[in-house]
């Protein structure tokens, strides 16, 4: 009995093991294997920074500079997320935004800057140094805080 208790002990242990087992799917890969308007994005909003690192999964490439900022984007090569790590987000990026949001910020939290862009299907999130997110819809219309 004792020897099937342990085989049996065993057994779920190695299946938790292999349950919890490494699911990251990332590949390192390199810049010029990005799509080319991921290339052109990276080119024009952050121009002369290297690249750190970048890591294609199964829906999207992660950027990581080594100035501190992160982008993400879609497999298609469209940027999805900026997020610079506590660093203000360059204007260039911040214009890609509609006027209404960049405007809002500046007229309820003229102490705090943007430092991350997240694209979300209802609209964009946005994220202040101030570790506030604000939530907008897809034409720039205020929806909501999240603090």
């Amino acid at each position: 009995m004792k020897k099937v208790l342990f085989t049996l002990s065993l057994f779920v242990a190695s299946f938790a093991f292999i349950a919890c087992g490494d699911d990251d799917d990332d590949t390192v890969i390199t810049v010029k294997e990005l799509p080319e308007n991921a290339q052109a994005f990276l080119q024009t909003h952050f121009p002369g920074q290297e690249v750190r690192l970048v890591e294609k999964d199964n829906d999207s490439y992660d950027v990581y500079l080594t100035n501190g900022y992160d982008v993400e984007f879609t497999l298609s090569g469209d940027w999805d997320d900026v997020d610079g790590n506590g660093k203000e987000l360059p204007e260039s990026v911040i214009a890609l935004l509609p006027e209404a949001i960049p405007a809002y910020v500046a007229a309820n939290y003229s102490q705090n800057f943007i430092d991350e862009i997240n694209k979300e299907s209802y609209g964009y999130e946005i994220g202040l140094n101030s570790n506030i997110e604000l939530k907008f819809d897809i034409n720039g219309n205020f929806l909501r805080i999240d603090r």
